[in-house]
């Protein structure tokens, strides 16, 4: 078996395949392609987002008058062909963009990815969570995949709490070092990495 790293500042994420072969890049997302899946990278900015709030640098000014729409907060994306599955690693503020670009990747229809892995409770990795609740989609047991942790802070802590409760997100175990079976061969594999880690 071949292996995809995925670096995301917490943990490596594993995606273990039959093959892995880089594709290239297209528009605003950049994939790596196997037969059964398609990793896409849907976001490198850093938390805050571009322009970042209350900048008045250079690498920002021109960002408020003239945004560019294709700079995301990191995350990623992953397709799996065969089983019509989405997945995302990171629920960043600009989750519903990154959705809209993972969907139309996919060519599935549906609008909810069949999961969402969270590597850690910096703020721009699991804000989009927001979105999943009755303000917004209303979303019905979205799976999140986190760290003991992160799950304890999620479900003890508003408004995160609040999805929980009401049914719009269904908290799932991930452990370090341990593979999480997704179906059709592939896994995922958390590995701690250091890192800023109250949650």
């Amino acid at each position: 078996m071949k292996a995809i790293y995925i670096l995301c500042s917490v943990l490596f994420l594993s995606i273990l395949s039959a093959s892995c072969n880089q594709g290239a890049s297209e528009s605003a997302e950049t994939k790596a392609k196997t037969d059964a899946f398609t990793l896409c990278i849907l976001g490198t900015v850093q938390d805050a987002g571009s322009p970042h709030i209350a900048c008045r640098k250079a690498c920002c000014k021109n960002l408020f008058t003239r945004p560019d729409p294709s700079r995301k907060v990191t995350a990623l994306g992953l397709i799996d062909h065969r089983l019509k599955k989405t997945y995302l690693f990171e629920a960043s503020p600009d989750i519903a963009t990154q959705l809209r670009a993972l969907n139309a990747l996919s060519g599935f229809k549906q609008e909810l990815p069949d999961g969402i892995f969270l590597t850690h409770a910096h703020i721009g990795h699991y804000s989009g969570l927001m979105y999943l609740g009755k303000e917004a989609c209303d979303a019905k047991s979205v799976p999140v995949y986190a760290m003991p942790r992160m799950r304890g802070f999620l479900r003890t802590n508003g408004p995160w709490s609040q999805l929980v409760h009401n049914g719009n997100i269904a908290l799932n175990a991930i452990q370090d070092s341990v593979a999480t079976a997704l179906g059709n061969g592939l896994r995922i594999i958390a590995l701690q990495v250091p890192h800023r880690d109250e949650y």
